[in-house]
């Protein structure tokens, strides 16, 4: 999923300008890119893919594998987990405490969260929004399991937490984690309904001319 690396990149050059002292520590970094992209990534990997890709037309085999559009999706999701994570720095710092320990932890736990939540936006724009290719895939259910109880025990244990720079925060900035991590995909999911709603007048319109 490389729009939750290219948010990376993102959200680490935009801390160094706006709230350097919320940065991404090194291991948090390395920490994310081991479990939060790793094991979803293989869940969907083992998927059976979309189940309507044998209702479209063929891909013409001299496109590129990623297109410009493709391009184009990756950036538009990679900036929107920024803009969560950044939110999340906001309102913390504004409705809970301006302490850049906090601030680094929830910065570091919606992005972890975010990154994990938007498996589901990796599902087809033709598919359906509760049930899809996503939805349907055991396997991306046990890896979110897997990777929320890697960051739990991370958490929870004190020499973990020490070793990723981490505190216990308080209800509030869980709170605000849980807002900011969810928005990216509430975004993503209205697009895809509106999507869905244009192609449907779209061929109602076709054949009413």
């Amino acid at each position: 999923m490389q729009s939750c690396n290219l948010s990376e990149i993102f959200i680490v050059t935009l801390l160094g300008f706006l709230a350097d002292g919320a940065m991404l520590f090194p291991l948090q970094i390395l920490f994310l890119n081991m479990v939060t992209d790793v094991f979803p990534a293989l869940a969907l990997g083992l998927g059976k893919g979309d189940t309507t890709v044998m209702q479209r037309p063929p891909r013409d085999p001299k496109l590129d594998i990623i297109s410009n559009r493709n391009w184009l999706v990756i950036l538009i999701y990679a900036l929107i987990i920024t803009g969560s994570v950044l939110l999340a720095i906001y309102l913390c710092k504004i409705y809970v405490t301006a302490d850049v320990r906090v601030l680094n932890n929830v910065a570091f736990l919606t992005l972890a969260a975010a990154q994990l939540f938007h498996v589901f936006n990796m599902s087809s724009l033709h598919s359906g929004i509760a049930k899809n290719e996503v939805t349907r895939n055991r396997f991306v259910w046990l890896a979110l399991l897997l990777c929320f109880l890697l960051i739990a025990v991370v958490y929870f244990f004190p020499k973990s937490r020490a070793a990723l720079n981490l505190n216990l925060i308080s209800h509030q900035a869980w709170l605000t984690v849980l807002i900011a991590s969810i928005l990216p995909i509430l975004l993503v999911q209205l697009h895809k309904i509106v999507f869905k709603k244009r192609v449907v007048l779209g061929h109602f319109s076709k054949t009413d001319n």
